[in-house]
């Protein structure tokens, strides 16, 4: 390769990852901040989990951090790859989270709950009583969750009008009943979001993700250009049973979180509940009729997209004359042109890129920051894994495939 060729091929590189798109990040207030951020309403929720014993860990994942008195850890390129935890820069104040993006070379950002977390687990795991320590019916965990929700969803609307196109705060929206899923929606784009988790563990509104029902909900996100995602964190009524894992000691958690404990069982089956929802929606033809409709897995890895698709393309053949009134591409064309996920960073993505080039607009970069899952120095290393990948490769990976789920 010439020097000049080389020269550009560099500064092309250098502008892509200088301007990566970050589909997964978090804020991260420790407890003793929560009323001050989302409220009165918070007490609660501060009430539940100052003592919480999985929270107290001293880990970087703990939520309980009476040493945080502040968010002033100096952004620099250092502290922004390396702090983990709410002790990390701008963790906690978002009037620094862009100055802590532009540190980190990325120029628009996903913004997943800290606070919110513990609706989703309030509502969704099972064993939320004997996690968070608390007698079952002592708590009114759905309306608690409830008003989590609301005060996280405050929250983001002040987050998205102060960061503008860069910061993406995620609302979250419960899925009780399709008007209540309509309602919660609408009221949120009303107010500038465009970005949303749900559930994926349970059926929304007790329906198939096909059902057609659901239609005017699929057709509202779709026609606002938002983005709708799942995230680790509601998977858990997926397995009814929470026996699978328990009482192994192969199982048990090595650093624990609201929203996981990571340990190689329910790392080995974070993606099943996207799988289960994902297959509903593009084999019942939802992504057909909405071509528009944008849907993020996030943070529950990416090693299960490509036998997803070829598990999806065998048996659409086999049902061909069934599927064809109701699919006109093959379903992994529809999970390439609408679905984005993000991989874990110690996951070889540059095997996936090769093994499964019809998914190369699938797979996106991110940091979940500043979580320990995310990892130090997370892009470098993605970078190194992409080294051999083409230029577009790379480009798709850390900014091009991410800007479905943030569009201007």
């Amino acid at each position: 390769m010439q020097t000049s060729e080389l020269a550009t091929r560099e500064s092309s590189e250098q502008d892509y990852l200088a301007q990566s798109i970050d589909l997964d990040s978090h804020e991260m207030a420790p407890v003793h901040f929560w009323k001050e951020l989302f409220g009165d309403s918070a007490a609660e929720a501060v009430r539940l989990c100052s003592n919480m014993e999985r929270l107290v860990d001293g880990g970087a994942n703990s939520l309980v951090r009476p040493d945080v008195k502040a968010d002033d850890v100096e952004i620099n390129e250092d502290t922004v790859w390396t702090a983990k935890g709410p002790g990390a820069p701008a963790a906690i104040d978002f009037s620094r989270r862009i100055e802590a993006m532009d540190a980190m070379g990325i120029d628009r950002q996903l913004i997943y709950p800290g606070y919110g977390t513990v609706a989703l687990f309030l509502e969704h795991n099972p064993s939320a009583p004997e996690y968070m320590g608390f007698e079952p019916g002592t708590v009114d965990t759905l309306g608690l969750s409830r008003t989590i929700a609301q005060g996280h969803n405050e929250w983001c609307v002040e987050i998205a009008r102060q960061m503008g196109v860069r910061g993406r705060p995620i609302g979250m929206i419960p899925t009780d009943s399709v008007e209540q899923m309509m309602e919660d929606a609408r009221n949120l784009i009303d107010k500038g979001l465009r970005a949303f988790v749900i559930p994926n563990g349970t059926p929304p509104a007790g329906m198939s993700p096909a059902d057609a029902r659901l239609d005017p909900f699929w057709d509202l996100i779709a026609s606002s250009q938002s983005a709708l995602t799942f995230h680790i964190g509601t998977e858990f009524p997926l397995f009814r049973s929470q026996a699978w894992d328990r009482d192994v000691p192969a199982f048990k958690s090595a650093h624990q979180s609201l929203e996981l404990g990571i340990q190689p069982f329910w790392g080995s089956s974070l993606g099943f509940a996207s799988e289960v929802f994902l297959s509903a929606m593009i084999m019942g033809g939802v992504l057909e009729r909405f071509p528009g409709l944008r849907i993020g897995s996030i943070e529950v890895g990416a090693n299960w997209v490509g036998p997803l698709a070829e598990r999806m393309d065998l048996w659409s053949a086999q049902f061909q004359s069934r599927m064809s009134e109701f699919l006109s591409m093959k379903p992994s064309e529809y999970l390439n042109r609408q679905v984005r996920v993000t991989p874990f960073y110690f996951e070889d993505v540059a095997s996936y890129f090769e093994r499964f080039p019809h998914l190369e607009d699938v797979y996106c970069f991110s940091t979940d920051y500043p979580h320990r899952e995310g990892g130090k120095a997370s892009k470098q290393r993605f970078s190194e894994n992409l080294k051999n990948c083409s230029e577009n490769v790379r480009r798709k990976f850390f900014r091009d495939n991410g800007l479905l789920l943030t569009p201007d």
